[in-house]
């Protein structure tokens, strides 16, 4: 097989090592599919464990992205946000997903730092701790000292981390594109862009200077807010393979019983938890997307701090509009506007069903509606909407689905430290307060004035496009392009039609010709009989009798 685009050697060994673990975990269906079944051995064909037959596909599956490594891990991990695309016992597995790399050595870290800060580590910090206190696939965190005396977290990629990272990277293009090619149930969700957004957000979280931008985005962003703190940024000494931020002082949010010596109870936190994400979401438009509970703090003096910020969403002025128009759809059980919104979004199939969608919408609202606030958990909510995203393969931007995660992991921590917590009740009023603003007069004004802009930009280029399409129709060069689905089915029955036709021309054919030899009296005799004759119908029987064997197998008769 030509491997048109994997360059090296090196990348055709890692992608027959990626094959070989999916058939090693049962997935040689897809290897099947892709048509890559030639480049597994077929010694690793047979060699897999039937202890791992007997586990669901889900916990199969996250054990091949944990063999395979830290790109791997990262796509699950990136996925886990994914419940638009996969169903709720994947998504549980994904979130699974955990490092098992070892620290950085010791000699290999001050190497890594020092090439970073281009100078020696003495040179700038008086302490620094070689024991990580966090570490993960692609980076490790450690603790240290500046000589002005600011204690500070340094994060440090992993060395290597490029080179290891990009083949698999390269490889992920290829496969997601004889994805698209070959398996035509997964082309509505269109695995070029997916891979192609997964490759974006893996590299923009390998070069650190984009989560120093990150950082500096939110400590701005909650500037006025003294109950989030964001760590300082030590741009001066940051880089795209080192981070140096202020060392936050405080305790997990898991610790409930070391929230009393802090002064904070374990409601309060929940509280502040869900407003720290709530300002994120609908006043910042800029959140992060992995709010679990290793990367918030509680601090003294009834404050959070927010760790991490790989993995953050942004929501475009527009994108908050279409979503004030997704919740005004919802609070006015207004089904066409929500459709038409979806419409806008980009989010619905050509072929769906519009009858079918607003009668599921419709299900989905009397549940939800009718029902006392405080009694709908978000989590439920989330999983019956992803359902229906599911069953009418709906695409939602990655902002939102993002989004949609990030809440749903913070009304969790929530409901883990005040089981009376509810995500909906604490974003009623950021919900109220954005769905006002969609009807301010200013804001009004301003939707108005876009449209008429657009309105007079489409007017004055109007008569130069009626010119140019009369002078195409004058020219003859007007192309008409059909676009007819599922015509491969149709060419395929032709196909076998003709086939089968032919055949029996061929068989009725041959046995008048037999018979006609059989009459003649020349000809080589075998026991009397036409030799020619007999070879004639022995052909004749064994195509006939395979004609009805597969009209008989075809149910169609």
């Amino acid at each position: 097989m030509t491997l048109s685009r994997i360059w090296t050697k090196a990348e055709t060994r890692r992608l027959r090592t990626i094959l070989t673990v999916l058939v090693k975990y049962g997935f040689q269906d897809v290897v099947g599919f892709l048509r890559l079944e030639p480049l597994v051995s077929l010694g690793r064909k047979l060699s897999r464990s039937s202890v791992l037959n007997t586990l669901p596909r889900p916990v199969r599956l996250r054990m091949a992205l944990e063999e395979l490594g830290p790109a791997a891990i990262k796509l699950g991990q990136i996925l886990s946000s994914r419940a638009d695309l996969f169903p709720p016992e994947f998504l549980a597995e994904f979130q699974k997903l955990q490092d098992s790399l070892p620290p950085i050595p010791p000699e290999t870290l001050d190497k890594a730092v020092e090439d970073a800060l281009k100078k020696p580590i003495d040179s700038v910090f008086s302490e620094f701790d070689r024991h990580p206190v966090a570490q993960a696939s692609i980076s490790q965190v450690h603790r240290a000292r500046l000589h002005s005396g600011e204690t500070v977290a340094v994060k440090v990629r992993r060395p290597g981390i490029l080179d290891s990272v990009e083949p698999d990277l390269r490889i992920l293009g290829f496969l997601s594109d004889l994805v698209e090619r070959n398996i035509e149930d997964m082309k509505v969700f269109r695995p070029r862009a997916l891979a192609r957004q997964y490759i974006r957000t893996l590299r923009k979280e390998l070069d650190f200077t984009h989560e120093a931008r990150n950082m500096e985005r939110a400590r701005k962003n909650f500037r006025n807010e003294p109950s989030v703190v964001i760590p300082k940024l030590y741009s001066e000494w940051s880089s795209e393979a080192v981070l140096v931020m202020e060392y936050l002082e405080g305790v997990s949010i898991r610790e409930i019983r070391s929230f009393e010596k802090l002064g904070a109870t374990p409601p309060e936190v929940a509280h502040l938890g869900a407003r720290s994400i709530l300002l994120q979401v609908f006043v910042h438009g800029f959140f992060q997307g992995d709010p679990h509970p290793g990367n918030v703090l509680v601090l003294p003096g009834h404050r959070i701090g927010i760790l991490d910020f790989g993995m953050f969403g942004s929501l475009s002025p527009d994108r908050r509009d279409l979503l004030g128009d997704l919740l005004v759809s919802l609070v006015e059980r207004d089904i066409p506007f929500m459709i038409r919104t979806l419409e806008r979004l980009r989010a619905l199939p050509e072929d769906f069903r519009e009858e079918d969608l607003a009668s599921d919408i419709s299900a989905f609202l009397e549940e939800f509606t009718n029902r006392p606030l405080q009694e709908i958990r978000l989590d439920h909510m989330s999983a019956e909407l992803f359902e229906l995203v599911r069953t009418h393969r709906l695409t939602l931007p990655p902002d939102l689905s993002l989004l949609f995660r990030a809440l749903v992991i913070m009304e969790g921590i929530g409901r883990t430290l005040d089981p009376t917590f509810n995500m909906i009740e604490e974003s009623r009023p950021f919900v109220h307060k954005l769905i006002r603003k969609r009807f301010e007069p200013e804001t009004v004004f301003k939707n108005v004035r876009s449209g008429a802009f657009v309105l007079l930009r489409t007017m004055a280029h109007l008569p130069a496009e009626f010119e140019k399409m009369v002078t195409r129709i004058r020219d003859g060069r007007i192309r008409v392009d059909f676009n007819l689905r599922h015509l491969e089915d149709l060419i395929a029955e032709m196909d076998r039609t003709g086939n089968r036709l032919s055949i029996s021309i061929l068989v009725g054919s041959l046995v008048i010709g037999s018979a006609l030899i059989f009459a003649s009296p020349n000809g080589p005799k075998f026991f009397g009989l036409s030799t020619i004759g007999l070879m004639g119908f022995f052909v004749a029987g064994f195509l006939g009798f395979g004609l009805i064997i597969a009209i008989l197998r075809s149910r169609r008769f």
